[in-house]
């Protein structure tokens, strides 16, 4: 599970945080309480389900985009993911061309029934003709058991070291393109590193058409598919192959479908297989939702555009079940829309803030839980939808 990301020197972000770092956790609880009862500013790690709400332009859909590129630059490599998903190139990318572009990213696993924290830090710098590649590759772990924080694979610009039950090998990569976490990271004898790497490579960016009714239906692979697609397009193929594979789980999404979807109120089965050759956005979030093999981590950009207000409420409520139904599991989203928040906590909400700062733009991005008068109206029974509505997230 994601709980923290500190991003540097991408895009809009010279140096800004979401959540909660290795350092942060590490703090007393009791500290962080009385901080907070004093109304300063403590860390909020991430939780099941995170919104980022802010004005157009304010850096939600940059940070997405960088999560992405991480994710790419782990599995294909900086180079390739520097031009991949409508990137325009590596110094395109960088707020500062004169520094590399840093990653930190802390996860929580369970292993044995002990909570495992593991921080990943990710620095990809540019050699003199521009091209980017892996300076910098560290993962830490720490529990509380441990005394002090155990670096678990530490990579310098090709050199470095990985640790296995407690024994530490040295180790040359020969490769600045490849991820020295992919390297090991397919190995399960490397437990954390393992885990990590399958926890970002599983990262999925949804990019469902706006428009259903002008969308033309893409070729797709006959035959039945496992999990949904980015766009929606094989959302058939994904029901042919739950019928065969997960017959109670297609029956169960079949009769939720009915349940929940406003042109399939009544109907049968035909007809929500018929609905699903050009469905709406609801039901592939719905579909999506079902996956048997649930993602660590689901992005989606304002999945709340289009939908009638009780379809929110619906999609809002089917995202909760989402992440409670599959601990570990998340959904961060992006919306304009104080009604799908309404039953979001304030440690849920995420503030994008763009402006001016002694002449330089910067953006800064605080919790809704860190304002105190946020949290006050939200203790005394005032929803967050109305809150923000009000205008006291940018108080």
């Amino acid at each position: 599970m994601l709980l923290g990301v500190r991003i540097q020197n991408f895009g809009l972000f010279r140096d800004d945080c979401i959540g909660a770092l290795l350092d942060d956790i590490r703090k007393t609880p009791d500290g962080s309480s009385l901080a907070l009862e004093a109304g300063l500013d403590v860390a909020h790690p991430l939780n099941g389900m995170e919104a980022l709400v802010g004005r157009n332009h304010s850096g939600k859909t940059m940070f997405f985009s960088f999560l992405s590129f991480v994710r790419e630059s782990v599995m294909n490599g900086p180079s390739g993911a520097a031009v991949s998903g409508g990137r325009t190139g590596f110094s395109n990318l960088m707020l500062d061309e004169d520094k590399p572009i840093e990653a930190t990213l802390l996860f929580s696993f369970i292993k044995e029934g002990k909570k495992t924290y593991c921080e990943y830090r990710l620095i990809i710098a540019a050699n003199r003709h521009g091209k980017p590649h892996f300076d910098t590759e560290i993962l830490r772990i720490w529990n509380k058991d441990m005394d002090d924080v155990e670096e678990v694979l530490s990579f310098h610009q090709g050199d470095g070291f990985i640790v296995r039950n407690g024994f530490k090998t040295e180790m040359e990569m020969d490769d600045s393109q490849t991820s020295a976490l992919r390297a090991f990271g397919a190995v399960k004898d490397y437990y954390f590193v393992n885990r990590t790497y399958h926890e970002i490579i599983r990262w999925l960016f949804v990019d469902f058409p706006r428009n259903f009714a002008q969308q033309d239906p893409e070729e797709v692979a006959p035959g039945g598919h496992k999990h949904l697609n980015i766009n929606g397009s094989n959302a058939g193929n994904v029901l042919q192959y739950l019928k065969v594979e997960q017959p109670g789980r297609y029956k169960e999404l079949i009769a939720k479908m009915i349940e929940v979807v406003p042109n399939l109120k009544n109907k049968d089965e035909e007809a929500v297989l018929k609905f699903f050759r050009k469905p709406d956005a609801l039901a592939l979030y719905m579909l999506l939702l079902f996956d048997p093999s649930p993602r660590p981590l689901i992005f989606l950009e304002a999945p709340d555009e289009g939908l009638y207000h009780d379809m929110v409420d619906t999609l809002a409520r089917e995202m909760r079940n989402y992440t409670v139904l599959n601990p570990g599991c998340q959904i961060m989203f992006t919306t304009h829309n104080p009604y799908i928040i309404e039953n979001l906590s304030p440690d849920e909400i995420w503030v994008f803030c763009r402006g001016d700062n002694a002449g330089e733009e910067k953006v800064d991005i605080k919790c809704a839980g860190s304002i105190p008068i946020v949290r006050e109206m939200y203790n005394q029974g005032v929803g967050m939808g109305a809150i923000w509505y009000a205008g006291h997230f940018e108080d």
